[in-house]
């Protein structure tokens, strides 16, 4: 039996046989030597990421640490918690030795740029599937203002857009004249530091940037993907978390959640927070 916990305390028990082949198939999608390579990054830029997973509790966020790798003709936007733990996975299980759960604030999302288009390339991880969809360059309608502030020495101005239903206040500086920033923000004239929404669900913050010499590869894991479109994934992710007991049964898999100091399986009105960044 296997057991699977989030931030929650969601348990995930498995109820048949058949279902080792399923998680044997989650086990594998960790693996980090299986890759092809995309670009050579010629720059590495850090950011902090806080969020609130659950709009009931907005002051309990989560963290993660994501990097955005700069080559010249694709960038790449990835959990760094999330590499580091997929990192110690492969080597473990090779050994036969149990491997660490994912840290809670690890995101799931890898954001591939084409940096002459625009156009992206997003994968997802939902439990044992990685979700793949591609997009369009995305439209942002920035507005500049004049206020201004200095981040990690950097002088700064700042900028809002409204994007897929969030309100952001992005920090930008022409000191690194590099379009880009964290998740899915490009478009200022300088790279972004710093940008926050309205409810300040979702923020990221500058840590540093690295200059690669000698250059680092760009990879993207050869890992099966399930082809779908943004829309669809987040139709499918609404659906899951909103009925969770229904979506976990369909994988022959008992839903539990401790609710008061009880676990109660497979509960008929429970619902699992969700609080994505693209509301839209």
């Amino acid at each position: 039996m296997r057991t699977i916990r989030n931030t929650t305390l969601i348990i995930l028990i498995t109820i048949c046989v058949t279902n080792l082949s399923l998680f044997g198939q989650m086990n594998r999608l960790h693996y980090i030597d299986d890759f092809t390579t995309l670009d050579s990054a010629r720059y590495e830029i850090t950011y902090e990421v806080e969020k609130v997973p659950d709009t009931t509790k907005p002051n309990d966020k989560l963290t993660d640490v994501q990097k955005l790798l700069i080559g010249k003709e694709i960038s790449k936007t990835y959990s760094y918690l999330h590499f580091q733990n997929d990192s110690i996975r492969t080597i473990l299980e090779k050994q036969g030795v149990d491997f660490p759960s994912l840290p809670s604030g690890a995101g799931t999302d890898e954001i591939y740029r084409n940096l002459r288009t625009g156009n992206l390339k997003v994968k997802k991880r939902v439990d044992e599937t990685i979700f793949c969809y591609e997009e369009n360059k995305p439209v942002l309608n920035w507005t500049i203002h004049n206020n201004r502030k200095v981040i990690a020495n950097y002088s700064c101005q700042n900028a809002t857009v409204e994007f897929r239903g969030r309100k952001y206040e992005a920090w930008f500086t022409t000191e690194i004249p590099i379009s880009l920033g964290p998740f899915k923000f490009v478009g200022l004239p300088g790279l972004i530091l710093e940008i926050q929404d309205s409810n300040q669900h979702y923020t990221f913050r500058f840590i540093g940037l690295k200059k690669l010499n000698p250059v680092q590869p760009i990879k993207s894991q050869n890992f099966p993907c399930t082809q779908t479109t943004r829309e669809e994934l987040h139709n499918f992710l609404i659906k899951r978390c909103n009925n969770p007991t229904q979506y976990f049964n369909s994988m022959g898999v008992m839903y539990a959640v401790k609710i008061d100091g009880k676990i109660i399986f497979n509960p008929k009105d429970y619902r699992m927070p969700y609080n994505p960044i693209e509301l839209e």
